[in-house]
C-alpha cells in the first residue's frame, strides 16, 4: 500500500538545514518499506567545487595548512534520513549511497533503524542535508505492508 510519495529540489542554500516529510500511517500496517534516492551525487563542475572547497579552506583550516582544494575532489552531495513516529525519533539512516532501501517491522529493522511495532499517526522522514554543493533531485516512497 503506497502510504507516501514526494519528489523535489535541494538547492545549495539549503545546505545544513533539515527537511522534514510528514506523512500519516494509517492503522493495520506491520511494515513500512522507505525508498529513497537522490542525485547528483558529485557536483561534476570543477570550477565550481574548486571554489566551494576554497572557502571552506579557508573557513575551517589553519593558514600553515596550506591545503589544495584538488586534494579534496570530488565534491559529494550528502543527504542523508532520520525517522520520527509521533514525535519520537525511531532512527536515522546517515549513509553515503545516494540510492537507500530501509525496511521497519516489529520483529526487524535496516541498520540505524528500530524495530517495533508500527503505530498509526502521524510520522516524519527528515531529510538531513549534510552538503549541498549543486541542485539536488530527491525521490522518497514509503509504502507499507498490512496485517493478514
Amino acid at each position: 500500500m503506497l502510504i507516501f510519495e514526494k519528489a523535489g529540489r535541494i538547492l545549495p542554500e539549503q545546505d545544513k538545514t533539515n527537511i522534514p516529510l510528514e506523512f500519516n500511517v494509517p492503522s493495520g500496517i506491520e511494515k513500512l518499506i522507505i525508498d529513497y534516492e537522490y542525485s547528483p551525487k558529485l557536483l561534476e563542475d570543477e570550477v565550481k567545487a574548486t571554489k566551494l572547497l576554497q572557502k571552506s579552506i579557508e573557513k575551517y583550516l589553519e593558514p600553515e595548512y596550506k591545503a589544495e582544494p584538488k586534494v579534496f575532489m570530488p565534491v559529494k552531495n550528502l543527504i542523508t534520513l532520520s525517522l520520527d513516529e509521533n514525535r519520537k525519533y525511531r532512527g536515522a539512516a546517515h549513509r553515503q549511497a545516494n540510492r537507500q532501501h530501509h525496511e521497519i517491522s516489529e520483529s526487524f529493522a535496516s541498520v540505524g533503524f528500530e524495530k517495533g511495532e508500527i503505530t498509526s499517526g502521524e510520522w516524519t522522514l527528515v531529510l538531513n542535508v549534510h552538503c549541498c554543493a549543486c541542485e539536488v533531485s530527491y525521490h522518497v516512497r514509503i509504502t507499507g505492508e498490512e496485517k493478514i
